[in-house]
């Protein structure tokens, strides 16, 4: 094992508690993982979820598009919904272990340079 190796599992071990897993395995998906933090409130705020995604998707492609005053009057609330959706699916506490595995490549890359 090269001392970049090393280094990197003295740095996993040290924060291996750290941490809160973001993705986890799915019961049902073999290969899968889903999200841990990501959770509504039922069907109603699924679908108004989607519909804030769909419409801030359809603003972005073309602002001209489907214009309704009804949709633009709620954009802030949809922008907040997006907000929060964004805010769920975040990595939460793994930046440290992240910081760690990224700082091995650079080394491992450093050292490849210097060969």
């Amino acid at each position: 094992m090269n001392p970049n190796e090393e280094k990197l599992i003295k740095d996993l071990r040290h924060h291996l508690n750290e941490h809160t897993p973001t993705l986890v395995p799915h019961p049902y998906f073999k290969d899968k993982f889903q999200p841990s933090f990501f959770y509504l409130d039922g069907h109603a705020d699924l679908l108004l979820t989607v519909r804030a995604l769909l419409y801030l998707s359809t603003r972005a492609i073309n602002p001209e598009l489907g214009q309704d005053d009804v949709m633009d009057k709620n954009q802030e609330e949809y922008i907040h919904q997006a907000m929060t959706v964004a805010n769920r699916l975040m990595p939460v506490g793994e930046e440290a272990l992240m910081d760690h595995v990224n700082l091995f490549y650079r080394e491992e890359k450093k050292d490849q340079k210097e060969e």
